[in-house]
C-alpha cells in the first residue's frame, strides 16, 4: 500500500489540505492516499511574529504553501526573489549547495522538499547569527 504515512503522537495536531486533524488519546497513524496532499506538522510551522530573519521569512512563505493556504501562483515571485538574495548572502561552500537545492526545489515547484530544506538552512543562519552577535 502506497501514500504517506504520518505517524501522530497523542495530541499533535496536523494541517491536511487545509483541514485542523488532532490526534485524540493516543498515538495514531494516518496514511494520506491522495499524492502532493499539501500537509503541515502544526509542530513544524513557523508563526508568523517568529520569522524575522530572511531564511524564516522564506520558510514561512513556503510553508502557507505547503499547508494550502497561499496558492502556489501568488508565492512563486516572492519565493525565487527570497532564493536569489540567499544565493548571493551565503558564502560557505556548503550552504551555496543548501541554497541550490532549495532553489531548483522552488523552480520545479516542490515545495515540501524546499521547506524540509529550509529546516537546515534556518539553523545554519542561527549559528551564524549568533557569532555576529558574539563578536
Amino acid at each position: 500500500m502506497s501514500g504517506l504515512l504520518l505517524k501522530l503522537r497523542a495530541g499533535e495536531r496536523v494541517l491536511v489540505a487545509g483541514a485542523l486533524l488532532e490526534s485524540v488519546g493516543r498515538p495514531s497513524r494516518l496514511r494520506v492516499m491522495t499524492p502532493d496532499t499539501p500537509i503541515l506538522r502544526l509542530r513544524d510551522a513557523i508563526d508568523p511574529t517568529e520569522a524575522t530573519t530572511p531564511v524564516s521569512r522564506l520558510a514561512h512563505l513556503v510553508q502557507m504553501v505547503v499547508a494550502g493556504i497561499l496558492p502556489e501562483s501568488d508565492a512563486r515571485e516572492e519565493c525565487h526573489t527570497a532564493i536569489s538574495a540567499l544565493a548571493s548572502a551565503f558564502v560557505d561552500p556548503g550552504d551555496r549547495i543548501l541554497v541550490e537545492r532549495i532553489s531548483a526545489d522552488l523552480f520545479a515547484g516542490r515545495y515540501y522538499p524546499a521547506l524540509r530544506r529550509l529546516v537546515d538552512l534556518r539553523q545554519r543562519e542561527a549559528a551564524i547569527l549568533a557569532l555576529a552577535k558574539a563578536s
